[in-house]
């Protein structure tokens, strides 16, 4: 059953058409690898699914609701979240706080309920707290709940940014390129922790250049180039097609041009 379906999405940057009528679905409890070219429009669609970016026509729906256009933060509330290439942290706060301020609805966010109702927010703050060192245990990084994000390596931040997506309580995660920038042991690391939160019944939707984490650890793949999706099935499938190949041997012919 898909939990999220993109029908026909366009989106042009004055006269350059970056998509083309992207059209793919996901179904729920896998993980999609999102591959492609650089510059082939996986980051923008992925930005458009989350309302980082207007699209110039098509669909989007999310469990079955359209949303096409909502804001962002209204489409976190629904279950979707994002996690974003380079993290975007509060490098000068803890890890802890970090991730207690990305948690959705909190009783103190709003005027009335934080004078009148405090003992339901002194509650909400316990169960925030404990849910802060359960996430922070399962991603490995308790020793490191004191630490400012500032003080983190490149990939600690990384797992950071995720823990910040899993404290919404998402349905789906939108990951861009997870383990970018990371060694491969960590690389292989936030990958093995993301099929056990899909084990456990969530979805990811993850563009990644590093084929092997896709071979390893994908359900299903989409490759996009020019703005089109070209291929779809399961990961072995798409990187042996011959039009794979020739997307990337292009790619690095070009480059070399």
């Amino acid at each position: 059953m898909a939990i999220l379906e993109v029908n026909n999405v366009v989106k042009n940057f004055g006269g350059l058409k970056v998509l083309k009528g992207a059209t793919l679905s996901v179904n729920k409890g896998t993980i999609v690898g999102f591959v492609g070219p650089n510059g082939s429009g996986k980051t923008t669609l992925l930005k458009i699914i989350f309302s980082l970016l207007d699209s110039d026509g098509g669909s989007i729906a999310f469990n079955g609701n359209d949303i096409t256009g909502l804001s962002s933060h209204k489409i976190y509330r629904q279950g979707l979240s994002f996690a974003f290439q380079l993290p975007r942290l509060f490098l000068r706060m803890p890890v802890l706080d970090n991730l207690i301020i990305a948690a959705r609805q909190q009783h103190g966010e709003g005027l009335l309920r934080s004078l009148f109702a405090r003992r339901a927010w002194s509650n909400q703050e316990e169960m925030l707290a404990d849910k802060v060192f359960q996430t922070l245990n399962f991603l490995e990084l308790t020793h490191l709940a004191k630490n400012n994000t500032g003080e983190l390596s490149g990939g600690q931040r990384k797992l950071v940014e995720i823990g910040r997506a899993l404290m919404a309580d998402p349905e789906m995660m939108l990951l861009d390129e997870p383990a970018a920038g990371v060694n491969p042991v960590l690389g292989k690391k936030i990958y093995q922790k993301l099929r056990i939160l899909c084990e456990q019944g969530m979805t990811f939707l993850v563009v990644e250049h590093k084929l092997d984490m896709v071979l390893d650890f994908a359900d299903w793949v989409y490759m996009i180039d020019h703005g089109k999706i070209m291929l779809a099935g399961p990961p072995r499938d798409v990187i042996e097609s011959p039009d794979f190949y020739t997307t990337y041997v292009g790619e690095k012919n070009n480059a070399s041009s």
